[in-house]
């Protein structure tokens, strides 16, 4: 009775949330002025710092992208920082300060935040942006951010983030995730409820990240810990979906699961840390909806990866009784007779076909078109069982306080 209870709970909050965003995307869409202009009016000054530590692989493609955006050159900079590399990364960073625009710093190994700090204290720009060194833009991403910042309530914008490569499988299915992520990113600022600023190319108003005392450590998440911080001051999160970025995405399981943990851990202690905003009304749809979502959720996936590896044992256990009792081993047979109409296996498949459904929209935002990438079905079938893994990992050492080893 409490695990019926228990899992219906969860699959209503799961249903109402994918609901919820849906609902307020197509509001969005029918109210939304198309008129509005997007047009630069002025050319802020705009640096961007490349934090890299061991990127003498894709350091070159990097800086390249960066030169290559349409913008004033006399009102753009690049500014490299080797946080500590052992290999020829400050070398080949150091060859692209032939252009004026480009500068490169080297320091001893401290960390993103450190490097991202030492960026901010050599530049008077008036945004400031971070693109990791894995990460390339397309030439128009730049503007599409820059027009954004001419509402003065902004005080970060968020791009469009793709993934860079597609070479194996893992790749394919990620590629599905970062779609569905475009999704919730649009409409998370849409709802002023952004609580990620990432790592590739997100810019901010250089003023107000001085104003809050700079990056920090933030559990090896510092790009949380920003947006959260700039959340609880009040200021605004906002996103350009047109602003490309492609970045690259771990290509092993793996690397994969580190990378996962790293950033679960880090989301984990940073709700600790800012624990005031869950639930409180004065921080608006982030406190009230999307941030107790966020934590539900986690423990929704942890909660359904179990009891569907239970179900699957009991299943189990009983046809190797009845093989044990009849001697003979069942033929699967397929049979509309047999298919499970159940309550619970209709939610099931409702909340899968909403994510199907987001993952499109996500597509739609992103590229113009609302075709579902070609890993999709491995995406429902086979990734959805991953994430309880690195969930769960990280669950664990959030709550002895291990840390997360990343450079």
């Amino acid at each position: 009775m409490i695990d019926a209870a228990v899992t219906y709970t969860l699959l209503f909050v799961s249903l109402y949330f994918e609901i919820f965003l849906l609902v307020a995307f197509l509001q969005r869409a029918f109210l939304s002025n198309t008129n509005i202009s997007t047009a630069v009016s002025k050319y802020p000054k705009v640096a961007i710092i490349v934090p890299c530590y061991n990127e003498e692989s894709g350091i070159s493609a990097t800086i390249a992208s960066l030169l290559a955006l349409q913008y004033p050159k006399d009102a753009f900079e690049v500014i490299v920082v080797d946080d500590g590399s052992k290999d020829r990364t400050f070398e080949i960073a150091k060859q692209f300060e032939a252009d004026s625009r480009v500068h490169v710093f080297h320091k001893e190994n401290g960390g993103k935040h450190s490097a991202m700090n030492l960026g901010l204290s050599k530049t008077n720009a008036e945004l400031i942006g971070c693109l990791d060194a894995d990460s390339i833009v397309e030439p128009e991403a730049l503007l599409s951010i820059v027009s954004i910042f001419q509402n003065e309530k902004v005080a970060a914008v968020t791009p469009g983030i793709h993934v860079k490569e597609t070479g194996n499988l893992l790749q394919h299915m990620q590629k599905v995730e970062y779609r569905l992520s475009i999704f919730n990113r649009f409409m998370l600022a849409a709802l002023g409820s952004a609580f990620i600023t990432p790592g590739p190319f997100s810019i901010f108003r250089a003023s107000i990240v001085r104003e809050l005392g700079g990056w920090r450590y933030g559990h090896s998440t510092e790009d949380m810990e920003m947006a959260l911080r700039m959340q609880d001051a009040g200021f605004l999160i906002a996103n350009a979906p047109k602003a490309i970025v492609h970045t690259g995405t771990p290509k092993t399981i793996r690397k994969l699961f580190h990378q996962r943990v790293r950033w679960t851990y880090g989301w984990l202690r940073n709700a600790v840390d800012y624990r005031h905003m869950i639930g409180n009304r004065n921080y608006g749809n982030l406190g009230i909806i999307i941030l107790p979502s966020a934590l539900i959720s986690i423990g929704a996936a942890l909660f359904f990866f179990f009891k569907i590896i239970l179900e699957f044992a009991v299943l189990a256990q009983h046809e190797f009784l009845k093989i044990q009792v009849t001697g003979t081993v069942p033929h699967p047979m397929f049979s509309f007779f047999y298919f499970n109409t159940s309550m619970m296996s209709i939610l099931v498949w409702v909340a899968v076909g909403l994510i199907l459904l987001l993952v499109a929209l996500g597509s739609l935002i992103g590229t113009g078109k609302r075709t579902l990438p070609i890993g999709t079905p491995l995406f429902v079938l086979f990734y959805s069982f991953l994430v309880p893994l690195w969930l769960g990992t990280a669950v664990v050492r959030a709550a002895f306080k291990t840390g997360v080893r990343w450079r």
